[in-house]
């Protein structure tokens, strides 16, 4: 049996505790500090999540950042996976996922968010970390040149 937009939205307010509305198919919130938004596409029957990542990459982004983002979207075009996008008109970054209603449970949702949450969590730390010069990519953020066996980068994210 399909999920309702308005079951997946009210079984995630109640996870998250707090209040969720989709006005004109989309919503946005903060958890943490760190703003996302959901937006129901009706033509295709699937939630989109999205969270800002960064205002923009570091001025001289790594070799192994952009293999980073780069390796992100395979990720989604194989897997259904997290992937990420830059806006050309404000530089903003966001990490983005895709859940099909047709095969996606009131129940599993919650716990689907929380994944990417920590993946969009991660993703912008290793941004800052990058900006602030440190050489090190947290845990959980996908490996350099093509490697996917990272647990972050195969989060369990619901197939498209």
């Amino acid at each position: 049996m399909a999920t309702t937009v308005q079951d997946a939205i009210s079984a995630l307010a109640a996870h998250l505790g707090i209040p969720l509305d989709l006005r004109d198919d989309s919503c946005e919130f903060l958890v943490g500090g760190q703003p996302f938004s959901i937006r129901h596409d009706a033509d295709l029957e699937r939630l989109v999540v999205s969270a800002l990542v960064a205002d923009d990459l570091p001025p001289a982004p790594s070799r192994a950042l952009v293999c980073d983002l780069l390796n992100l979207g395979f990720g989604m075009m194989s897997e259904g996976g997290p992937a990420v996008a830059r806006d050309p008109e404000t530089g903003f970054l966001a990490a983005f996922a895709l859940f099909p209603l047709g095969t996606l449970s009131p129940a599993e949702f919650p716990d689907a968010f929380d994944k990417f949450a920590a993946f969009a969590t991660a993703l912008a730390d290793r941004l800052d970390a990058e900006r602030a010069g440190a050489s090190g990519a947290p845990d959980n953020v996908p490996p350099v040149d093509g490697e996917t066996s990272s647990p972050a980068y195969r989060a369990g994210f619901i197939s498209v």
